[in-house]
């Protein structure tokens, strides 16, 4: 071990223990191979020398030989949807579907009311059940079985929706009004002619017209209620975007309220985390990086930027597929590329930022 001015450190070199910045947020973990993103990011933070190890590692290209999976090895998705504490998640998820189910089509088919309060109650009892936000974004990750189901999209949403609010630090009140906000938020689909919510293919103008009308149909549908503007307002919002691209309106910035803003991206990152009846579940590495690329002018960035980082976040010490076959665990993010992290993989620390044409695949 031995300590190296800033001006000398190379790309290879190994972080002999943790850097910290003077006000002790962490900037590199101990053992990580530095590469030139990772030394600017040093750099920033106005920190003369740090310690490194007498060895020197290059960061790609990576050894595909050394880092062959173990088959003989339970991966993380495998244990969790085996453990009791999922398979407990499972038949509260799926005992809400059901009371959710029941209560809109109540609405839709006989037109008789349900208690909303009651609803949010029982949602807000499940999350309750989880400890920390992680745990509940990987048991939303890996409950597959619901694709293309208004009723369990409306659940997901709601719960992400009340973890998002957390990390933008919305009062307790203002938590649950975002619960509530994803509960309600698209209700209004099942109006929708079944076989375009349903079709496999691209819409066609006619149809993506009809369904444009979907918003104002679950405003009209909620404002029968006593729930606060805020909630109907998010129904009717949540597709509008902050560049004007949105509908029905096609509001932009400070015209769409705060609740609306949240609950488009918690409706986005759920919808395409989640398999559909026209593709599978998307990695959420892949749909963090069509956020990074398609969303600071959509979508509020202030929201939107917290957001990312509080999910890449969750996958820490996660261990995850690459586009190249490989596996690895992500052990640092890259907080200029969210998308691309720091992974674990044999005895390299790859820098996926340095590495062009590989990115994560899926999470194992």
């Amino acid at each position: 071990m031995k300590k190296v001015l800033l001006s000398d450190l190379k790309s290879g070199m190994i972080t002999a223990e943790d850097v910290y910045s003077i006000d002790g947020q962490l900037i590199v973990p101990q053992n990580i191979a530095l590469t030139e993103n990772l030394i600017a990011r040093i750099f920033s933070f106005d920190i003369f020398s740090i310690k490194v190890q007498d060895e020197v590692l290059s960061v790609a290209p990576i050894d595909t030989a050394s880092a062959s999976p173990d088959p003989e090895q339970d991966s993380y998705v495998e244990k969790l949807r085996n453990s009791p504490e999922f398979q407990a998640f499972k038949e509260e998820f799926k005992e809400n579907v059901g009371k959710l189910q029941f209560a809109f089509n109540s609405l839709i088919e006989k037109n008789t009311e349900f208690d909303p309060g009651t609803i949010l109650e029982d949602t807000l009892e499940m999350i309750s059940h989880r400890s920390m936000p992680s745990s509940i974004m990987d048991v939303l990750l890996n409950m597959q079985e619901y694709d293309d189901c208004t009723y369990a999209h409306s659940l997901n949403v709601a719960m992400i929706c009340n973890i998002f609010a957390g990390w933008l630090h919305f009062s307790p009140q203002d938590r649950e009004i975002a619960t509530a906000c994803g509960l309600f938020h698209d209700i209004g689909k099942l109006k929708m002619p079944p076989e375009i919510i349903k079709k496999p293919g691209r819409l066609t103008p006619d149809e993506f017209k009809i369904i444009k009308t979907h918003p104002l149909e679950s405003y009209k549908m909620i404002s029968r209620f006593q729930l606060p503007d805020e909630v109907k307002n998010a129904a009717l919002m949540h597709h509008e975007r902050c560049d004007g691209s949105g509908y029905p309106y096609g509001f932009t910035g400070d015209k769409i309220t705060r609740f609306s803003k949240l609950v488009a991206i918690a409706d986005v990152y759920e919808a395409m985390t989640s398999p559909r009846v026209y593709r599978g579940a998307m990695c959420p590495f892949k749909v963090i990086t069509h956020f990074e690329n398609d969303g600071l002018q959509k979508y509020d960035p202030g929201f939107l930027l917290t957001f990312l980082e509080n999910v890449v976040n969750t996958f820490l010490n996660q261990k995850v597929r690459l586009s190249n076959g490989l596996e690895g665990t992500i052990i640092f993010v890259n907080p200029v590329a969210l998308s691309k992290p720091v992974v674990h993989i044999g005895e390299k620390f790859v820098d996926l930022q340095a590495v062009h044409d590989v990115d994560i695949a899926a999470i194992i």
